[in-house]
């Protein structure tokens, strides 16, 4: 072997190597976030000879290819069973980590913005739906309690049964039965049963029909039911008043999304365009500062709303004929839900894969061609 021959070998190495360990660390940076492993420079290493295997793997291919008097048929198919398996993990995980690096920032920001309008939307209508709401059954509470005293005080007053008769007790029973089965929407335990008209009690009042009396006594009922109006109305705005708290902690989130689209908190974010700056501020600021503060309802609601029907029934996303409207970042981190994703064409119609699919077909045949004339 000349010495020109020696020098290119060896620059061939060295070629192999270079593209080598760059397709190694794409690979590690990939399955390290797939993982969610701390340690990349282990994964590295591990990769990086996984990579000089494969390299290994289809030189014994050749090598048996170019054997004319005593082929292994055996060293043959198992060195590239081993070269398609090593060469298919690295291929894959490269793609993925293009992908990654290059859409990280176009996705978490569509994400924000999702988590954006869904809670800005929630905070307006809890604040605008808490008090409709709340003066709606007040309202209905109101005017249901008086149709029903209208009732009571015409029939102490008819001409046919002039008094306080048990038709005019049964009216007042009427109101008592109303808070009771109304009581369930707003929490309230009260038992209302002879709040208004006690058995025992009141059993004095049954039969009167002097025009004195009864007006004493509508007065007298009149008293109670407003009294047990009010109470009901207290109950009623305590009850939308508890739903304040999950309203002030969506302006919380609201506030927190709006700091993170203009000031992000991890630094320089658009200036550090790598998957780690992507995958950090996914992880810390959109699922657990955000995502996971919601309560499960909204969950449900955001995920549906980043996904769209393959065809025009909406009812198909649950049948899993959809695709992504806005690509769900931890998804993005993970190879296998990409490349899942690819397959079944969930993926955003603006992410497209095969410019890096290219990319990494480009490196990896480089790689292996400089391997093959370093042998």
């Amino acid at each position: 072997m000349n010495k020109s021959s020696i020098i290119q070998k060896i620059a061939c190495w060295a070629g192999y190597c270079l593209f080598a360990a760059y397709s190694a660390y794409m690979t590690a940076k990939s399955v390290a976030m797939s993982f969610e492993l701390n340690q990349t420079w282990l994964v590295f290493v591990f990769v990086f000879v996984v990579a000089v295997i494969a390299g290994y793997c289809l030189s014994m291919v050749i090598g048996e290819m170019q054997n004319r008097f005593n082929p292994s048929k055996s060293k043959f198919v198992l060195g590239l069973l081993g070269f398609l398996l090593f060469w298919g993990v690295s291929f894959a995980t490269n793609v993925h980590y293009m992908l990654m690096s290059n859409e990280g920032l176009n996705v978490v920001n569509a994400e924000l913005g999702t988590y954006k309008n869904y809670v800005e939307e929630t905070v307006r209508n809890n604040k605008d739906g808490i008090k409709e709401k709340e003066a709606a059954d007040i309202a209905l509470c109101e005017a249901s309690v008086q149709n029903l005293t209208d009732n009571f005080k015409r029939e102490c007053e008819s001409s046919i049964r002039y008094g306080f008769g048990d038709r005019a007790i049964g009216y007042l029973k009427d109101i008592e039965d109303y808070f009771t089965n109304s009581g369930g929407k707003f929490d309230d335990k009260y038992s209302y049963k002879n709040s208004i008209f006690d058995e025992d009690k009141d059993k004095g009042d049954k039969g009167k029909t002097g025009a004195k009396e009864v007006m004493a006594l509508k007065e007298k009922y009149s008293i109670r039911i407003a009294e047990i109006l009010i109470r009901r109305e207290s109950i009623i705005r305590g009850y939308y008043k508890r739903m304040i708290p999950q309203t002030k902690d969506l302006e919380l989130i609201k506030q927190f999304i709006n700091d993170s689209l203009y000031v992000v908190d991890i630094p320089q974010i658009t200036e550090i365009a790598t998957s780690d700056v992507y995958y950090q501020f996914s992880k810390i600021q959109l699922t657990n500062n955000i995502f996971h503060r919601l309560d499960k309802m909204a969950q449900v609601s955001i995920e549906h709303q980043m996904k769209e029907s393959k065809t025009d029934d909406s009812g198909d996303i649950d049948k899993g004929k959809y695709r992504y409207r806005t690509y769900p970042s931890f998804r993005m981190f993970s190879t296998f839900n990409v490349w899942d994703d690819m397959l079944h064409n969930r993926l955003p119609n603006d992410m497209k894969l095969l410019g890096w699919i290219l990319f990494s077909l480009i490196i990896d045949i480089v790689a292996y061609v400089l391997r093959i004339l370093a042998r």
